[in-house]
């Protein structure tokens, strides 16, 4: 090797040696936009959920009352949730707001239970039976234990699969739509 090639190599080698903490960072940078735009499409879909879902009418105090959804645990998804706060869905405004604890959660029509409870996911989906609240979550498991809606990711891409029997007990009436664009899981809800 001539002494111009070490040169242009080592020069390479100097380059590579602060390029590559830079790739790094952009992988990161990347990775948690990703995860950014992930929860802001799991929000999005909160949304529209809304208005494919009809609920008992004795579920609202009043034709104009709001849709409430409270966020149980914490996690990258809620201040996505929180921006949903004012917005419409049905005529209805939305209310969101964190759920201080177990004992008053009859007042929600949805509730997303964050990764965060997972430690205790059986006993907060047992309290929620046959209070008429969706339940959404996006655990590995969350539709199978009876949880109604449940998010996973697969090719990249925001998906969600619907407990029919979990949405059944609650009496929520989900649109064939909404139905269609779901992975369907038939875990008995009783």
């Amino acid at each position: 090797m001539n002494k111009l090639s070490r040169h242009v190599t080592a020069v390479g080698l100097l380059l590579l040696g602060w390029c590559a903490p830079l790739a790094g960072q952009a992988l990161a940078v990347e990775s948690a936009y990703a995860a950014s735009v992930e929860y802001e499409v799991k929000a999005a879909f909160i949304h529209n959920f809304t208005k494919f879902i009809d609920w008992p009418s004795e579920a609202f105090e009043g034709n104009h009352s709001p849709f409430r959804i409270g966020i149980l645990g914490t996690g990258p998804i809620d201040k996505p949730l929180l921006n949903l706060n004012g917005k419409k869905a049905q005529k209805r405004s939305l209310e969101v707001s964190r759920v201080p604890n177990l004992y008053n959660m009859s007042q929600y029509h949805i509730i997303f239970v964050n990764p965060s409870e997972n430690g205790r996911m059986r006993s907060i989906l047992s309290a929620l039976r046959g209070t008429g609240i969706l339940t959404i979550g996006d655990a590995p498991g969350f539709a199978e234990q009876c949880g109604i809606i449940n998010f996973y990711l697969s090719g990249g891409k925001v998906r969600f699969e619907i407990n029919i029997n979990a949405s059944r007990r609650e009496k929520l009436l989900i649109s064939s739509k909404l139905l269609r664009l779901a992975r369907i899981v038939k875990s008995q809800c009783d």
